[in-house]
């Protein structure tokens, strides 16, 4: 199989009050036959936290931090981005819906965050002229 154009999912702007103890915020699904190659945060408004506070990134309703975890706390500056993927073997046989599920402690009392996976689903074979003739190009 070989690998496609990537693509990117994320949720809408999240602001601080929507970011509570244990909320589950849906970042959208991945496809059949995609490769995970990214998850994490991106701080869009200066936040506040009163500590660390890790993000699970993973499967809803199943493995919620089977791509990592990230502190927002240590991100809570605007425009930065804090990228996590447990290897790049993580690969969807179905349909998955990806989820941030934050700490139960050190809500942010201000600012706003994104979350976000990148995957690359996986197409047919080409043929070995076709790939031959790729890398002439």
């Amino acid at each position: 199989m070989a690998l496609q154009s990537p693509v990117l999912l994320e949720t809408a702007t999240l602001d601080h009050t929507v970011l509570t103890a244990d909320s589950v915020h849906i970042i959208g699904t991945v496809p059949e036959n995609c490769v995970v190659i990214a998850s994490g945060s991106e701080c869009v408004a200066d936040a506040t936290l009163a500590g660390a506070n890790a993000v699970s990134l993973g499967v809803t309703g199943g493995d919620v931090d089977s791509m990592g975890t990230v502190d927002i706390n240590a991100g809570k500056t605007a425009a930065t981005i804090l990228t996590t993927v447990d290897g790049v073997s993580k690969f969807t046989n179905a349909a998955t819906v990806i989820s941030a599920v934050t700490a139960d402690a050190n809500a942010p009392t201000a600012g706003s965050y994104k979350f976000f996976v990148a995957y690359v689903p996986m197409g047919a074979t080409l043929p070995a002229e076709v790939a031959e003739r790729d890398l002439l190009d």
